[in-house]
């Protein structure tokens, strides 16, 4: 019986669904917490979500493959990983239908003023008429996407469907998806520039950390939208924060930070042209069985070579 390592934090089902469906062959072993590692001793394959203790290399002597849930590299020490010559995946595209629906909440939310009203409404006050000089439609929009990848793609189809414009900038052009929908290509000025709403949704790394900052943000149009649905980092928080406060752009939707969990007292949680999130994207109880499907065909693939 082969055994797989599971560590990290998991929500009830995603763990319940990951220990009902262990593939034929294999046994799932829980080491949850640091105390536990000492259980991964015999593991050839590794699961993990979340951030991972980099000491667990030390406990893995026989890992061959890990799998990551989710889809990012950036609380991986791939150098050391590399060096040892483990192979780390991850689930492209599993959580972007999820996610590009929250990127898509956060836009109509911040159009329509959605957590201002809800709040009046909680007070007993009924504001029919009251945010009508400052609510917006998604058709006709420019919506500009930062990243074509599986995400991205995704929004701009939904977007899309809600009769906005997209442009896009991605390091690769892809000129498939322009002729097939037609998105238009636009250098990064361009995209800061002409967009009404401003999409995140490339990867973080060191090319994309602190990308959008001060520079950036006084680019864009005072009346613009600005949605992080990928990783905190890749926006300078106090930048934000400033530019949101001055004005010179009118609101932002954040499913991700720079530090998390977001601090109760954060400056962004102060500002009424702020909707917020909990990096909660991909954390849907549906979900969870294409993540786990997809993982496990990850191992038994990796295991039948």
């Amino acid at each position: 019986m082969k055994k797989i390592g599971l560590v990290g934090i998991y929500f009830p089902g995603a763990y319940n669904t990951l220990h009902e469906n262990v593939p034929e062959g294999f046994e799932l072993v829980d080491a949850l917490s640091p105390d536990a590692y000492d259980k991964l001793a015999d593991c050839e394959y590794l699961i993990s979500r979340l951030d991972i203790d980099p000491e667990i290399i030390h406990h893995t002597p026989h890992v061959r493959f890990w799998q990551r849930w989710g889809a990012g590299f950036d609380h991986v020490d791939l150098k050391a990983w590399g060096e040892r010559g483990i192979p780390i995946a991850t689930c492209p595209g599993v959580n972007s239908g999820i996610v590009a629906e929250l990127a898509i909440m956060l836009m109509l939310a911040g159009y329509r003023n959605l957590l201002q009203i809800n709040r009046d409404l909680r007070r007993g006050h009924w504001p029919r008429t009251e945010y009508f000089g400052r609510s917006f439609m998604i058709r006709g929009k420019t919506v500009g996407i930062l990243g074509l990848g599986h995400i991205g793609k995704k929004v701009a189809a939904l977007a899309t469907a809600f009769g906005a414009n997209v442009i896009y900038y991605d390091i690769v052009r892809q000129t498939e998806q322009e002729e097939r929908f037609g998105y238009r290509f636009v250098d990064m000025d361009t995209l800061l520039a002409q967009s009404d709403i401003f999409s995140i949704h490339c990867p973080l790394d060191e090319t994309t950390r602190g990308m959008i900052g001060e520079a950036e943000l006084r680019r864009m149009k005072p009346t613009a939208m600005l949605i992080n649905t990928a990783r905190g980092p890749i926006v300078q928080e106090a930048a934000l924060v400033q530019a949101l406060q001055n004005g010179t752009i009118a609101t932002a939707g954040l499913d991700t930070y720079e530090k998390e969990p977001l601090p109760p007292d954060h400056p962004l949680l102060t500002l009424d042209n702020v909707v917020a999130s909990a990096h909660a994207g991909g954390n849907t109880k549906d979900n969870d069985i294409n993540m786990v499907n997809y993982i496990y065909h990850n191992i038994v693939a990796f295991d039948r070579g």
